[in-house]
């Protein structure tokens, strides 16, 4: 099983249907900034999505959680834990929730750390088209951790 990562995407659909026609994904995760173009996504996986800072659709919640292949995968945008600032208010957040793997986004860059056991996976930006980024998640068959990893759109 695959899972497509993204975050940030202010607008640019084009981006994460080309995300999506690449790595053919069963699962995506949008962490905010960019909800309202999930509307305009034809996707037959399952979708799920955290609300973020710029998105005004408060029906959603800033963040979910979700357990494939017994590992527990918490989702948010970030902003509520001033990740800008550090990682320490979400790395103790996590911790407290028995997390697995973290996904979040806010900051527009790509992360990846692991602290106190715990993955935390930042995707990127998919706003612009020359330096888009997203974060695949993907579970093999009789593998323990997932493989993840960073992709660039261009």
């Amino acid at each position: 099983m695959k899972i497509l990562v993204v975050s940030d995407s202010h607008g640019n659909i084009g981006n994460i249907l080309t995300a999506i026609d690449r790595e053919q994904p069963d699962v995506l995760i949008h962490l905010g900034d960019g909800l309202p173009d999930l509307a305009d996504i034809k996707f037959s996986g399952q979708i799920y999505a955290a609300r973020g800072n710029c998105d005004l659709n408060g029906k959603i919640k800033t963040m979910g959680k979700v357990e494939h292949n017994k590992k527990i995968i918490l989702y948010l945008h970030g902003h509520e834990f001033d990740v800008s600032k550090g990682y320490e208010k979400l790395v103790n957040f996590a911790t407290a929730q028995g997390a697995d793997i973290v996904l979040f986004g806010h900051t527009h860059r790509p992360d990846y750390f692991t602290r106190n056991g715990i993955v935390f996976v930042n995707p990127g930006a998919m706003k612009d088209r020359q330096s888009g980024t997203y974060a695949t998640i993907e579970f093999v068959k009789d593998v323990a951790e997932p493989i993840i990893k960073h992709h660039k759109i261009v």
